[in-house]
Parts: C-alpha cells; structure tokens; sequence
C-alpha cells in the first residue's frame, strides 16, 4: 500500500501526535474541519497559497478522519506506515524528527471575560491565533488539556487546565479564572 501523503498530513496535524495513542477526538474533530475549511475552494481563507500548497479532496480528509478515529483502523495504518518507511530505508526503520507542541498553561493566555474566550498570538501574525471558547473548555473538562491549532497556519499548542466546580455557588474556576454561570 502506498501513501502519497499520510492522514496525518492530509489533517494537517504536526509529527508530535503521529505516534501519540492517546489522540484526543477533540483534536482530530478540530483537525477534520480545519482541513475541510482550508481545502474548500470556497471558504479557504488564503486562496492565493492554495496554489502553494497540496489541496486535498473532501473524500481524502474524510477518509483521513474516518480511519484515524477508530482505534483499530488507525493501529493498522500507523502499522502500513511504519512498515513503507522500513521498505524506503533498505529495511531500517525511518528516524522520525518531532517538531514538538508548545505545551502552555490556561493562565499563560489572555482572557476576554466579556465574549469568554482565551487566546494566544501565533508567530505566523495572527493575534489571535490561538483561540479557546468556554465551551471547548467545557467540552474538554474530563481532560484537563485542549489541543488547538493556530487558525492561521499549522502550528498547534497544547493548553493545560483544571476545572473545580462549586455547585452550591454556581461557579467554575479553571486554573484561577473564575467562569460563572446559572444553575437551571
């Protein structure tokens, strides 16, 4: 089986979670998406790179997905990979080089309480490449961490957290920001 470029290109995700097993769905479905918007002839915000860059069809990123999501199926690929890498080095396994993820504490982010997300610049010029909405910590609360991705290029950060509930005052405090919500 021969791969033109891996499912770990196609979703644009950095060398570091190739041989992570535990790959947060989150990270994939922000991923997946990220790559339907920049492959979208469309909705791609920078069509003048599109031509700069490999565009990669809806079927192939959904296929990238797909496999990539289910444990079994993504054990077989990273198997085929391995194995093409070994057959391309004269039977020596392939050295990769990981690029590494910036691993950032929540409060190593700026707040805006008013629309309740944290962000951080991005080098590519972004100034708020990377972006957290309350939600996304809610969503990734059992974690403790959040994967995102620069909206404006490829690099990804890692956010560390922590969630403390306190029902009876109606309050979240992630890592000493204080969220408040109603208790319906």
């Amino acid at each position: 089986m021969t791969y033109i470029s891996s499912y770990y290109e196609i979703l644009g995700l950095p060398e570091a979670f190739h041989d992570d097993p535990n790959l947060p769905a989150q990270t994939l479905r922000t991923a997946y998406r990220r790559a339907l918007l920049q492959n979208h002839p469309d909705k791609s915000a920078n069509n003048s790179l599109t031509s700069l860059r490999t565009t990669y069809s809806i079927d192939q990123i959904t296929e990238a997905f797909s496999t990539l999501s289910t444990p079994k199926s993504r054990a077989k690929y990273d198997a085929d990979l391995k194995l093409q890498g070994a057959t391309a080095n004269g039977g020596q396994a392939k050295q990769i080089f990981h690029t590494g993820i910036e691993t950032v504490d929540l409060d190593d982010l700026e707040v805006d309480e008013a629309q309740g997300i944290w962000f951080r610049s991005c080098r590519c010029g972004d100034d708020r490449g990377f972006l957290i909405k309350e939600a996304d910590l809610e969503e990734a609360a059992s974690e403790g961490e959040i994967s995102v991705g620069c909206r404006g290029c490829s690099l990804w950060l890692k956010v560390l957290f922590g969630v403390i509930e306190d029902d009876a005052l109606g309050v979240d405090t992630a890592d000493g920001v204080t969220l408040e919500y109603e208790n319906k």
